[in-house]
């Protein structure tokens, strides 16, 4: 009796053992994935705005009376904008007083002492008439060109830009079609599990995008040409580009890096696979 009394004991005790042991294997996670995409893609932007930057300038002996002067000069150029489907914005307006001579011999200056000029912006539809709006905003009294309104005696300045407007939006157009392409190429060799749909998820992680004009690009603050460049990633976005001196299309080449973690899998063998008790 005493050995088969210990063979019963040992063996109660092994089922005792194993049982949790079991139990824990049908609880465990098959882990989360993480995978790096990489795309690229093109687009096409052409400016929607032109903009004439400049300003308008009156003097006389007394600041009301340069005031008043300006002001009439400010409406008949506000209601010709209009009348081209444009908007004006004005901007600083700036008062200067000329410092009377210390030299009583010099030769009378007969420039009146107070000056007030307005910086503005008139901008118009990129394809509108820029140089015969101009040539009338000259008429009308536009005599300071470019953003230095106080300074810009005998030199050049641009005064007519070209703008991108909706800029942010076509970047980010442009930041989903890269992300497409790299889901896509990552679908074609990844398990079909992995890869759930053909579109996209929402949780891919931005990780670079890098966008470079192909074109060398003047710049209006006379710094020579050179492509625009973009960098994004997680935590920064790219700063709006300069504004261009032309109106021309410029083609963007794009490349992405993201990180894809896939959802983690239902335990196997957990409470959800055991069996369910048939009720009558």
């Amino acid at each position: 009796m005493k050995p088969t009394l210990s063979f019963a004991l040992i063996s109660l005790i092994a089922c005792v053992c194993i049982a949790p042991s079991a139990h824990s294997q049908g609880q465990m996670w098959t882990g989360q994935q993480v995978f790096q995409l990489n795309g690229t893609c093109t687009a096409e932007m052409a400016p929607d705005r032109a903009f004439i930057v400049g300003g308008v300038s009156s003097s006389a002996v007394e600041p009301e009376d340069a005031a008043a002067q300006l002001d009439k000069q400010l409406a008949a150029i506000r209601a010709y904008v209009a009348d081209n489907h444009g908007h004006l914005d004005l901007m600083e307006r700036v008062r200067t007083l000329k410092n009377p001579s210390q030299q009583p011999n010099r030769n009378a200056d007969n420039e009146p002492p107070f000056e007030v000029v307005q910086r503005l912006q008139a901008d118009f539809p990129a394809t509108a008439p820029v140089d015969a709006i101009l040539q009338k905003l000259i008429e009308l009294g536009l005599d300071r060109f470019g953003d230095n309104i106080l300074n810009n005696y005998q030199r050049r300045e641009a005064v007519i830009r070209f703008r991108v407007t909706d800029f942010d939006a076509k970047m980010q157009a442009m930041q989903d079609a890269c992300a497409a392409d790299a889901w896509a190429r990552f679908c074609k060799t990844a398990e079909p599990s992995d890869c759930p749909s053909p579109k996209p998820p929402a949780n891919l992680d931005l990780l670079a995008f890098n966008v470079r004009s192909e074109e060398s690009l003047l710049r209006p603050d006379g710094g020579g040409s050179m492509p625009w460049q973009f960098n994004y990633n997680r935590a920064q976005r790219a700063p709006e580009p300069q504004d261009l001196l032309g109106n021309v299309t410029v083609h963007l080449d794009g490349t992405i890096l993201l990180n894809y973690r896939t959802p983690p899998a239902s335990p196997a063998g957990g409470p959800n696979d055991a069996p369910k008790d048939d009720k009558p």
